[in-house]
């Protein structure tokens, strides 16, 4: 079995896949970059073997990378491929190199705008037919004519050995990732911070000091004097800090407004990497009562307005303990429940 991601991004997807397939019994060979092997030393404990591979901006050299990749993995002996981000011109390209192959090949499709059509990920339908979604949600959204397509949740993450959790006189409210308009309502967050006095704010991803929309950003809060409660990084987050964070964390507030860059990105062709890290850490939702509507959600979420952010933090406050309780008791939310729906679709072609 080989797993492939050839870009740089999608780790918080792979270790779900390594555990899941090693677990079952199956030989797993690893295909990236030096940067993920590097940030992620705890998949060494999931892989069989490595193929590290470095594409250039130049098309015909990339071919022959690509080309040299597929004999490295022919020469493994897996008899299935799995693209964690099934996109791209290097993967129409390993697509074109086999397509009278007998090698079985799936997919993981992080947007639906993949299944509307363009000529690359056209030719990669030729040969990859079988995708994976990471959301229920966007499956009963997806139009796949001619394509087998599921869902599951990567709710594996490493874990680290973190101190019991004290006390703590404040609320802790974390946003994943950084700073950045297009995913995050930033406006509509200094709106629903004043409103509020007694909760910080964490944004558990790099932000960029250098980008203007991040520069802005600070200056907005600087002005308002909510400095002190928001909480930045300027590098990559450490899988240590991570969970740092996380372990103190109340709620995760993934900042998708309707009316908003990010509900143009959010909700209708993908799902935010925190509803998945919510899930996976049983840490509820403060989410905008526009998406009460996504079933998957619902034992996961509180609901809130901008008139009604304040109270949906104090209900917070006082039902967190329920609310962990109903999400471990959630099926949907168990790491192996999720695991066995990976295997049997990827694997289910053998039965």
């Amino acid at each position: 079995m080989a797993l492939i991601e050839i870009g740089g991004s999608h780790d918080e997807c792979l270790l779900s896949q390594l555990v899941a397939l090693r677990t079952s019994g199956c030989k797993v060979v690893l295909v990236c970059n030096d940067e993920i092997q590097k940030r992620n030393p705890h998949f060494n404990d999931w892989v069989d073997e490595w193929i590290l591979v470095d594409f250039c901006s130049k098309a015909w050299k990339d071919f022959m990378i690509v080309r040299k990749m597929m004999r490295d993995i022919k020469k493994t002996g897996a008899k299935t491929i799995v693209f964690n981000t099934a996109q791209g011109g290097i993967v129409r390209n390993a697509v074109l190199l086999n397509l009278f192959s007998k090698t079985h090949f799936v997919g993981i499709i992080h947007t639906l705008r993949k299944f509307q059509g363009s000529t690359t990920q056209k030719i990669i339908f030729w040969k990859v037919k079988r995708y994976l979604l990471l959301s229920e949600y966007l499956l009963e959204q997806a139009k796949t004519d001619g394509l087998e397509v599921d869902y599951f949740y990567p709710l594996r993450f490493p874990s680290s050995e973190l101190p019991d959790k004290s006390p703590l006189s404040s609320l802790n409210i974390t946003l994943i990732g950084g700073v950045e308009n297009r995913r995050k309502d930033l406006a509509g967050f200094i709106h629903l911070i004043q409103a509020d006095n007694n909760a910080n704010f964490t944004f558990l991803g790099k932000s960029d000091p250098e980008k203007e929309e991040v520069i802005t950003f600070k200056k907005e809060l600087e002005a308002r004097g909510l400095s002190e409660r928001v909480t930045l990084y300027d590098s990559f987050v450490s899988h240590d800090e991570f969970n740092k964070v996380l372990d103190s964390t109340d709620a995760i507030l993934p900042l998708i407004h309707p009316k908003s860059p990010s509900a143009a990105q959010y909700f209708k062709n993908q799902i935010a990497g925190a509803m998945t890290i919510s899930f996976s850490y049983k840490i509820p939702m403060l989410l905008h009562e526009e998406y009460e509507h996504i079933k998957e959600m619902n034992a996961a979420s509180i609901y809130y307005s901008n008139e009604t952010f304040e109270s949906a933090i104090e209900w917070l406050f006082s039902h967190k303990e329920t609310i962990f309780q109903q999400m471990s008791a959630h099926p949907a939310y168990q790491v192996e429940v999720q695991e066995k729906r990976y295997l049997d679709f990827v694997l289910g072609y053998e039965k």
